[in-house]
């Protein structure tokens, strides 16, 4: 019987397959055991692009210029949203915040589970309301008058304008410029209370009177005034209207009320 004879490969075989096995085990050996060579050049360009990088997503930012989206965010210019931002300059969501939309505690707050009121009118802040005096006289000089009251106090009473009371404005009178508005659209400078009539009749003397320490024309106190009025003659008496406050926001001189005894006319109304 006849064997079967292998031939042996030839040199050129053995030398491709020793050559490909050199290839393949150099390139394995070359990826697990290579090194960067610039790792200190990549190093300080990390660090130098580090305060311009955000972070979009992160489950706590202590201290972040922006913080997106983040459930603790405890210091943050800006936390859009935050699950927790106990102290943010503008957030959506804070504990604390200077500005916010909700907030358990605000300085200022659209939605606020607590924002407690201001303990005075804030400086250069305007608050309005509205006035009505109205009698049925029996003889002219006959007065009476309508509270004004400021829903906040003043850190100082303001001006009505002076002698005459000027920002008491008749119905059809001309705005002033400390007194620009009108009923309509009540305004008032930095520290002066403004007055605007939208409907009189029967009245021939109107002041604002200071009544919180003393009866008198021409003032008003921190609190509010009242609004002043003396009839024309017999008849149906009637003042009324709307008004705006501003609080001051400097030193500003006011006039000097001149006072009188209660349970008199205030002085000034002769």
């Amino acid at each position: 019987m006849l064997k079967r004879r292998f031939r042996l490969p030839s040199p050129a075989l053995v030398i491709s397959m020793v050559t490909l096995s050199l290839v393949l085990g150099g390139t394995a050996v070359a990826a697990s055991t290579s090194k960067h060579g610039d790792k200190k050049a990549d190093t300080k360009l990390i660090k130098k692009l580090a305060p311009t990088l955000s972070v979009k997503h992160a489950k706590t930012a202590n201290t972040a210029t922006n913080a997106t989206h983040a459930s603790s965010a405890d210091s943050a210019t800006n936390a859009t949203n935050a699950a927790n931002a106990t102290n943010a300059t503008n957030a959506t969501n804070a504990t604390h915040a200077t500005s916010a939309t909700n907030a358990t505690n605000a300085t200022n707050a659209t939605t606020a589970t607590t924002a407690l009121s201001p303990g005075t009118l804030p400086s250069g802040k305007t608050e309005t309301g509205t006035y009505a005096v109205e009698f049925e006289a029996t003889a002219a000089g006959q007065e009476a008058s309508g509270a004004i009251s400021f829903p906040f106090p003043l850190a100082s009473a303001p001006s009505v304008g002076g002698s005459g009371s000027p920002d008491f404005i008749p119905a059809g009178g001309s705005p002033t410029a400390d007194c620009p508005g009108s009923s309509s659209n009540p305004q008032a400078a930095p520290g002066h209370l403004c007055v605007y009539s939208v409907f009189d009749t029967n009245v021939s003397f109107r002041c604002l009177t200071d009544v919180a320490s003393a009866w008198s024309c021409d003032a008003a106190s921190q609190f509010g005034a009242d609004a002043y009025i003396k009839s024309t003659g017999a008849g149906r008496a009637v003042s009324l209207g709307t008004w705006a406050v501003t609080a001051p926001t400097g030193a500003l001189r006011h006039q000097t009320a001149r006072k009188t005894v209660r349970g008199r006319l205030p002085a000034g109304s002769r």
